[in-house]
C-alpha cells in the first residue's frame, strides 16, 4: 500500500522530476562598438553577446542582461554585488580589488594618429617623447608608455577621444594615442574627420602582450560558479571559440576613412 502510494505521488508530483533551477548572473554592459550593439527596443547583439551566452551555457548557469548603463555605473554596481560580470575590460590593481579578473583574449594594441599631412615616421615607442602627444584620462594603458609619458612635459591628458582628434586637427598637439577600435567608430560617424588622420607604424604590443578579461564581482552571490566559469573561459580558449568570435580585424572591417601611407 505504501510503496503504491510513493508510485502515484512520484507520478503525479512533476516538480519532482523538475530540473534545477540554475543560477541567474547578471552582466553589466553599454553599447559598444564592433563588440557589442545596444539599440533601442532590441536586444543586445554581437561577438561579446554570443561570447557571454556561450560562457553561461558552459558553466551552467542563466544569463540576464541590465538595461543599457554606463561603464562607471557598472563598475560601481559590481562593487557591491548588484551586478555579476562585465566584459572586455583591461587589468587594473583597482579593478582587480572589486571583481576577479579572468583573462580570455589577447587586446588589440592601442594606435598612433597623425595628422594625415604628417609626413615623420614613428616606429620606436622611445619617439613619442619627442611630440605633444595626448592620451586619454582614465583609460588604461601600458604602464611602461605611460611612465615614459609622465615623464615628458609635452604630454597631455583629454577626457575624450573626440577632443583628442579636435585638437590634433587643430595642432594643438602632434600625435594621439587612443584604443584602436573606439577611435576608429568616433571617426567613422563624423564625417568631418574622415580622410584627416593616419596611423604611425609604431606597435604598442611589442613591450608586453595584454589581455582583456571578464570580470566576476567579489561581492557576487554566485562566486561559487567561479571555478566553472574559469574552465569554461579557458575550454572556449582551447577549442577556438574565442578567437572565432573575437577574430576580427578593425582596421580591415569596412572603410577605417584613414589617409593611407
Amino acid at each position: 500500500m505504501r510503496c503504491g502510494l510513493l508510485l502515484s505521488l512520484l507520478l503525479f508530483s512533476p516538480q519532482l522530476w523538475a530540473e534545477p533551477v540554475q543560477a541567474e548572473l547578471t552582466w553589466c554592459l553599454d553599447h559598444f562598438p564592433r563588440f557589442h550593439a545596444y539599440e533601442n527596443g532590441k536586444a543586445p547583439y554581437g561577438p561579446s553577446v554570443d561570447l557571454m551566452q556561450e560562457l553561461a551555457k558552459r558553466a551552467g548557469f542563466t544569463l540576464k542582461y541590465t538595461t543599457r548603463t554606463p561603464s562607471a555605473r557598472c563598475f560601481r554596481q559590481m562593487e557591491t554585488g548588484e551586478v555579476d560580470l562585465m566584459s572586455n575590460l583591461n587589468y587594473t590593481e583597482e579593478r582587480a580589488s572589486t571583481m576577479w579578473l579572468l583573462p580570455y583574449n589577447e587586446r588589440i594594441p592601442e594606435s598612433l594618429y597623425l595628422l594625415g599631412s604628417d609626413s615623420r615616421s614613428i616606429r620606436e615607442l622611445t619617439q613619442l617623447t619627442t611630440l605633444r602627444i595626448a592620451t586619454v584620462r582614465n583609460y588604461t594603458y601600458h604602464p611602461s608608455m605611460m611612465k615614459m609619458m609622465s615623464a615628458s612635459a609635452r604630454h597631455v591628458q583629454i577626457d575624450s577621444i573626440a577632443t583628442g582628434f579636435e585638437m590634433l586637427l587643430r595642432g594643438r598637439v602632434d600625435g594621439l594615442v587612443v584604443p584602436t577600435q573606439s577611435s576608429l567608430d568616433v571617426i567613422a560617424h563624423n564625417a568631418e574627420l574622415h580622410y584627416k588622420f593616419r596611423r604611425a607604424a609604431v606597435d604598442f604590443s611589442v613591450e608586453e602582450k595584454r589581455f582583456i578579461n571578464i570580470g566576476l564581482s567579489r561581492h557576487s552571490p554566485h562566486l561559487q560558479l567561479k571555478p566553472q566559469i574559469e574552465a569554461a573561459i579557458q575550454s572556449m580558449i582551447a577549442d577556438g571559440t574565442v578567437k572565432r568570435l573575437y577574430g576580427f580585424d578593425p582596421l580591415k572591417q569596412g572603410p577605417t576613412y584613414l589617409v593611407e601611407h
